[in-house]
């Protein structure tokens, strides 16, 4: 029993040497190792828990951080990485909880509040998020996301003026300037309109698709895929030859559009979104694109197009439209008609864009 205690102790003590020299592959091994050796060591699961965190492994970091304030519910620094481990796996409740605790145990520093700030504000809880942002900054003044992030939170509360000052502050900062233009042309009307860049939109849906639907049509009683086909011919027996779906997410028209459709294109940004459609079998063909470099790049034509709530991202639909032109077909369906163009585009709020990091924006219904 001493042997293995003191082989426990000797690979603890070699994974804090890891950790601190930020190989945390090696520091993870040799946790695991002096776990096996001594179970149920908080100190261990603790370190273990947060060499996951850094190896981005959330699933196993919650199982031994769990563990750990079980055991030991002092532990700061353990609650610090349950926090970020909880924001990673979209718990947020959780990780609210998590920062309040470490904060009440004296956890601070720019990072931690920037942190903190994220979870305050995406509980609603957004005068208190300015002021974890405020003291990030008083940590490190030229934060740049701290800066963002609480741009973000004065304008849901509707500080415009300040919000746009805070985006500004961040550009002046080194921040993404495409993104950074993006939140200013939202809060600014003489601003000419711009596109969401693609990357923030992708990262935006990825996020979004595990509770896309549930959130939107379950939460927020979203109907826009459905009144969008209300403005079919009425006759059932109408079907359209080629039908395209774009900004197609989860599948929401494509489920009310397959049986009218004889060919069913789906196109999204996130990839993440596309595998959620493909798993619903509808489609005939789905591509994780940009819809403008989609249509330029296609030869395949189109007798119907679907677009519901895709343009508030896009900004500008001159460059939509050039590439849609020449893939609509002048006769669409087995009744001789016009083919199809419809949209359902949900107006953007007046003082918001969608929100950043992990709150997608709330489309109308």
């Amino acid at each position: 029993m001493e042997t293995s205690l003191e082989q426990a102790r000797q690979a603890f003590l070699d994974g804090v040497e890891q950790f601190e020299r930020h190989q945390f592959e090696a520091a993870a091994s040799l946790f695991e190792r002096a776990l096996q050796l001594a179970p149920g060591r908080a100190s261990v699961l603790m370190n273990l828990g947060a060499s996951c965190v850094q190896l981005g492994r959330f699933e196993r970091a919650d199982e031994c951080l769990r563990q750990a304030l079980a055991a030991d519910a002092s532990q700061t620094d353990a609650w610090v990485a349950w926090g970020v481990t909880q924001m990673a796996l979209g718990q947020w409740p959780q990780a609210l909880h998590s920062h309040e605790r470490a904060r009440a145990l004296g956890a601070d520093g720019a990072d931690f509040c920037l942190r903190w700030g994220q979870c305050l504000a995406y509980a609603g809880q957004l005068p208190q998020a300015v002021q974890a942002f405020d003291q990030a900054l008083v940590h490190v003044p030229n934060l740049a996301e701290a800066w963002s992030q609480r741009a973000h939170a004065q304008r849901d509360m509707g500080q415009t003026a300040a919000a746009i000052a805070g985006y500004q502050q961040a550009l002046a900062l080194g921040a993404d300037p495409e993104l950074h233009r993006y939140y200013l042309a939202a809060l600014s009307p003489d601003q000419p309109a711009v596109n969401a860049p693609a990357a923030y939109v992708e990262k935006l849906f990825d996020q979004y698709a595990d509770d896309f639907e549930a959130h939107l049509v379950g939460q927020l009683g979203y109907q826009g895929h459905s009144v969008l086909l209300q403005h079919l011919p009425a006759d059932p027996a109408a079907r359209f030859e080629r039908v395209w779906d774009l900004g197609c997410g989860t599948g929401l028209c494509g489920t009310l559009i397959r049986p009218r459709a004889q060919h069913l294109t789906g196109v999204d940004l996130s990839s993440v979104m596309v595998a959620k459609a493909r798993a619903l079998g509808i489609y005939d063909s789905l591509h994780a694109q940009e819809l403008v470099a989609f249509m330029q790049h296609t030869t395949e034509p189109a007798d119907l197009v679907l677009a519901a709530d895709v343009f508030i991202y896009v900004g500008w639909l001159e460059a939509v439209f050039e590439a849609l032109s020449p893939r609509v077909r002048p006769c669409g369906w087995t009744k001789p008609s016009p083919s199809w163009v419809l949209m359902f585009i949900c107006k953007k709020p007046d003082n918001a864009e969608p929100p950043a990091m992990a709150q997608p924006g709330e489309p109308c219904s």
